[in-house]
């Protein structure tokens, strides 16, 4: 029988999740890399025009409650600035 011996963090790694803070709480995000990466393909420069096409391209692959959409529009603007400092 197979056992999985991955971490958590491996497991995540591996299938496109990463873990951001909303509204105080860890949760998993499918696919904010490759969201990140349109975003910046697009040349998308304003937080507003930012965060709708974040919340476009993750809601493809996530449920967001929407009491807590704006919350993870934060969170994803918040995380994509830090990711794209260079």
């Amino acid at each position: 029988m197979y056992k999985n011996t991955l971490s958590p963090c491996a497991a995540d790694a591996l299938s496109g999740t990463r873990q951001l803070t909303v509204a105080g709480k860890r949760v998993g995000i499918t696919g904010l890399d490759a969201a990140f990466a349109a975003v910046t393909a697009r040349g998308l420069v304003g937080d507003a025009e930012i965060k709708a096409e974040l919340m476009h391209r993750i809601r493809e692959n996530n449920y967001i409650p929407p009491a807590l959409a704006d919350e993870y529009a934060a969170a994803m603007l918040a995380e994509y600035h830090q990711a794209t400092i260079k």
